[in-house]
C-alpha cells in the first residue's frame, strides 16, 4: 500500500511537469519584452541603443513586407512595401487585395536598426528555420540557407544555414533585408535574431559537438534494442515494437532541422526540407501509436483491440487531414490545434496508468520519467518550430529523446539478462531435480531388489524348517550345523544405509556412500537431520550433493586406497542445520580469484564450492573451508525457520562446527563384516 502511495504520487508530479513545465518557454516568449526589456520593431524600425550584439537581440516585431519582389537581388524603382506584417509569423495569415496569401512564393522583409553601434563582426539568421533564406546587412549578405527563387519548383530548402560576418559601418542607421522563398511554410514564421559572428560560429559548434554525441547516443540504444528484441524472441517474447520504436526515433531525429542537413543528401535523396514534413508526421504518428505496446508490457495497462483500433483509426484521420489541408488555411489555423491534437494518447494513457498503477513493473517509474521527458520534448518542439518559443530549444527534443531510449535500453537490457539469467537458473534446476531423481531412483532400485530378496527368503522358509526340524529329530546334528552355514551364505544381503529421517537427505548420502564403496574410500556418517526443514529439497540437494560428490573425486585421486576416507555429519543446533564433510585428498586445489574451482567436466559442473555458497547464502546462511596437505573441510550452517517454503533473508547464522569435537559412531565400508552393526545417529555399512 504504500509503495502504490509512491507511485500515485510519482504519476501526479509526472502530469504536473507536463502542463507547467513544458510551457514555461511558451510564457516566457508571450511576456519576452516585458520581462527582458527588450525593444521590438513598430513600422519596420527598432532601437537598438541600449542593447549590444554580444547577447542575442530578438528581431521581432512588424516589419516592412515585398510580396513577390527580392528587393536586393533584384532591385527595383518602385521599393514601397505592401504592408507591415508580424514577425514570427506565416504571411499566409494576411490578405491582398481581400485575397489570402499561398503559402507557396517569395517575398522580402525589411527592418530598420536605430542606433546600433557595435565594432565587432555580426551576423543576422533565423535557427532552425525551414524556409530557404538570404538575409542582407547594407546590402551585404551575412547568411543564407537553401535556393531561393521565383520559380516554385526551383525553391530547394535546406534547415541548416551559411554564415558570413559583417562588419557594421560607422553609422547609427542600418538596414536588414530578408528575402524568403517557401513552398509551404509561408514566410518568417521563426524570429530573427542578431548576435555577434564569432560568438555565434561557437556556440553553433558546441551544439553541433553535442548533437552528435546525443544522436550517437541514440544510436547506441537502437542497436541494444534491436539485440534485446533478437534474445528475447529466442525465447518466445516477441518484443517487436522495441526496435521499431527505437528506428522511428533515430528518423524523427534525422528529419529535425539539426540534423536533417547532414542526411538530405546520403539518405533522403536530397528532397527539400519542406517536402519531408509528411514524412516526419507519419513517423510521429507511429512512434506515438508504438507507446500502447510499451504502456502494455511496461505498466501492465491492457488495451482492448478496439482501443487500439480507435487510436489507430484517431491518427490516420489525424495524418489524412494533415496531408490534405490546402498548407495556406493549414498555417492559417491548424499549425498549433493539429499537433497538440497528436497527444491525446499520452493523455489517455496518463489515466489508464494511474487507475492501475498496482500493475507496474519493477523500474515501471523510470521507464514513465523516461516517458515524460520524450513527451515534454515532443511538446516543446511542436511551439518551438513553429516560432513560439524566443528562447533556443534546438537540443530540447534530442536530449529528451535520447534519455528515453537510454532508459529504455537499460530497462529492457536488465530485462533480459533477468530472462536469461531466469533459464540459466531453471536449466541448473532442471537438472539438479533429475540428479536427485535419479539418485533417488538408483537408491531406490537397491531397496526394492533387497525387499525382493527377502520375500524370496521368506517363501522358501518353510521348506528349510521342515530341514531343520527333520535333521533335529533324527539327531543329524553336524549335518544341520552344515547346512545351517550354507544357507546363511545364501541369505546373507547387504543392507542399504539409513542415515537419517530426511527423505532426500537420505537418498543421497545412501547414493553416495555405495559410490564410495565401489571407489575404495572408506564413508562415515553421523547425522541427525529431521524430516521437515526450512531447505528446499533442490537447495539441499545442490549442498550435499556437491559437496560429497567433490569429495569423492577428490578421494580417487589419491594413489593408496586406504588413504581415502569421507566423514559427513550434519546436525540442528542453536536453530541452525550445520553440515561439516572432511575427506582427504592429494594435497593439489583448483583456486581461481580466491574460489575453489571444481575439476569435473560435466555441463553443469565447474561451479564446485561457489554453487553450493551461493545456495546456502540465499538463506542467509554462511560457509567456511578448513584445509591442509591431507585433508579438506567443508562446514556448512542454515538458519531454521518456521515457514518451510520461504527462503530468509538477511540471515545471520551463529556459527559452524569450529573447533567442536563430538562423539561419533564410526561406521566404515571397507569391512563387510559389520554390515549388520548398528550405531546410534548412523549405520555401518
Amino acid at each position: 500500500m504504500k509503495e502504490s502511495k509512491h507511485v500515485k504520487v510519482y504519476l501526479i508530479l509526472g502530469l504536473i511537469y507536463i502542463i507547467l513545465f513544458t510551457h514555461l518557454p511558451v510564457f516566457y516568449t508571450i511576456f519576452y519584452h516585458s520581462l527582458t526589456d527588450a525593444p521590438t520593431a513598430v513600422d519596420g524600425s527598432i532601437n537598438l541603443k541600449t542593447l549590444s550584439p554580444d547577447r542575442t537581440i530578438i528581431l521581432d516585431g512588424s516589419w516592412e513586407f515585398f510580396w513577390n519582389r527580392l528587393i536586393v537581388t533584384e532591385p527595383q524603382q518602385d521599393d514601397k512595401s505592401d504592408f507591415f506584417i508580424k514577425v514570427p509569423d506565416y504571411w499566409s495569415k494576411y490578405k491582398i487585395d481581400g485575397k489570402w496569401l499561398t503559402a507557396e512564393g517569395f517575398a522580402s522583409y525589411r527592418l530598420t536598426l536605430q542606433g546600433l553601434k557595435y565594432s565587432q563582426p555580426v551576423t543576422v539568421y533565423l535557427p532552425d528555420f525551414g524556409c530557404a533564406y538570404r538575409v542582407f546587412i547594407d546590402g551585404v549578405r551575412t547568411a543564407e540557407s537553401g535556393i531561393v527563387s521565383k520559380n516554385i519548383n526551383e525553391i530547394h530548402t535546406v534547415p541548416k544555414a551559411k554564415l558570413y560576418p559583417v562588419t557594421l559601418s560607422p553609422r547609427e542607421t542600418h538596414e536588414i533585408v530578408i528575402e524568403v522563398a517557401s513552398t509551404r511554410f509561408s514566410g518568417l514564421y521563426m524570429a530573427p535574431v542578431l548576435k555577434d559572428y564569432e560568438r555565434t560560429i561557437q556556440e553553433n559548434n558546441d551544439r553541433g559537438s553535442i548533437r552528435l554525441i546525443l544522436f550517437g547516443t541514440v544510436l547506441f540504444s537502437f542497436f541494444v534494442l534491436t539485440v534485446v528484441y533478437m534474445l528475447s524472441s529466442r525465447r518466445g517474447l516477441y518484443l517487436a515494437w522495441l526496435p521499431a520504436m527505437s528506428f522511428l526515433v533515430l528518423m524523427r531525429l534525422m528529419l529535425t532541422t539539426e540534423f536533417y542537413s547532414f542526411w538530405q543528401s546520403k539518405v533522403f535523396f536530397n528532397l527539400s526540407y519542406e517536402d519531408t514534413n509528411e514524412l516526419m508526421f507519419l513517423a510521429t504518428f507511429i512512434l506515438k501509436f508504438l507507446m500502447i505496446f510499451m504502456i502494455q508490457r511496461q505498466f501492465g495497462v491492457a488495451f482492448s483491440r478496439k482501443e487500439k483500433y480507435g487510436f489507430f483509426l484517431y491518427y490516420t484521420v489525424i495524418y489524412l487531414v494533415y496531408y490534405f489541408t490546402p498548407h495556406g488555411f493549414y498555417n492559417r489555423h491548424l499549425t498549433i490545434i493539429l499537433p497538440v491534437s497528436t497527444f491525446l494518447l499520452e493523455f489517455y494513457s496518463f489515466f489508464k496508468i494511474y487507475n492501475e498503477r498496482h500493475q507496474m513493473k519493477r523500474l515501471g517509474i523510470l521507464v514513465y520519467c523516461g516517458s515524460l521527458l520524450a513527451l515534454s520534448g515532443l511538446i516543446i518542439d511542436c511551439y518551438y518550430i513553429n516560432g513560439n518559443i524566443y528562447i533556443n530549444m534546438s537540443l530540447a527534443l534530442i536530449v529528451s529523446l535520447s534519455v528515453q531510449m537510454t532508459i529504455l535500453s537499460i530497462v529492457y537490457a536488465l530485462r533480459i539478462a533477468e530472462l536469461y539469467n531466469d533459464y540459466a537458473i531453471s536449466s541448473i534446476q532442471l537438472s539438479q531435480a533429475k540428479q536427485q531423481i535419479a539418485i533417488q531412483k538408483e537408491y531406490y532400485d537397491a531397496l526394492s531388489e533387497r525387499v525382493n530378496e527377502i520375500l524370496e527368503i521368506k517363501h522358501d522358509i518353510r521348506h528349510f524348517i521342515g530341514v531343520i526340524n527333520g535333521l533335529c529329530e533324527n539327531g543329524r546334528y553336524d549335518e544341520l550345523k552344515h547346512f545351517l552355514s550354507e544357507y546363511e551364505d545364501i541369505i546373507e544381503t547387504e543392507p542399504l544405509p539409513i542415515f537419517c529421517e530426511n527423505v532426500v537427505a537420505n537418498s543421497i548420502l545412501g547414493y553416495y556412500s555405495l559410490m564410495a564403496k565401489k571407489a575404495g574410500i572408506q564413508f562415515y556418517c553421523t547425522c541427525s537431520i529431521q524430516r521437515q526443514l526450512s531447505v528446499n529439497d533442490a537447495d539441499l540437494c545442490v549442498v550435499l550433493g556437491n559437496a560429497v560428490e567433490n569429495a569423492i573425486e577428490a578421494c580417487t585421486k589419491l594413489d593408496n586406497p586406504e588413504e581415502r576416507f569421507i566423514s559427513v555429519e550434519a546436525r540442528t543446533k542453536n536453530s541452525q542445520l550445520l553440515i561439516k564433510i572432511e575427506n582427504s585428498y592429494n594435497g593439489c586445489l583448483n583456486i581461481r580469484n580466491g574460489d575453489y574451482i571444481s575439476t569435473k567436466n560435466e555441463k553443469f559442473h565447474g561451479l564446485g564450492i561457489k554453487n553450493v555458497k551461493r545456495v546456502v547464502e540465499a538463506y542467509g546462511g554462511f560457509i567456511k573451508t578448513e584445509h591442509n596437505e591431507r585433508t579438506f573441510i567443508l562446514m556448512v550452517a542454515f538458519p531454521m525457520h518456521k515457514k518451510t517454503e520461504d527462503k530468509p533473508a538477511n540471515y545471520k547464522g551463529d556459527g559452524l562446527m569450529q573447533g567442536q569435537q563430538q562423539d561419533r559412531k564410526i561406521v566404515m565400508l571397507s569391512d563387510s563384516r559389520r554390515r549388520n552393526s548398528r550405531h546410534k545417529g548412523g549405520f555401518a555399512v
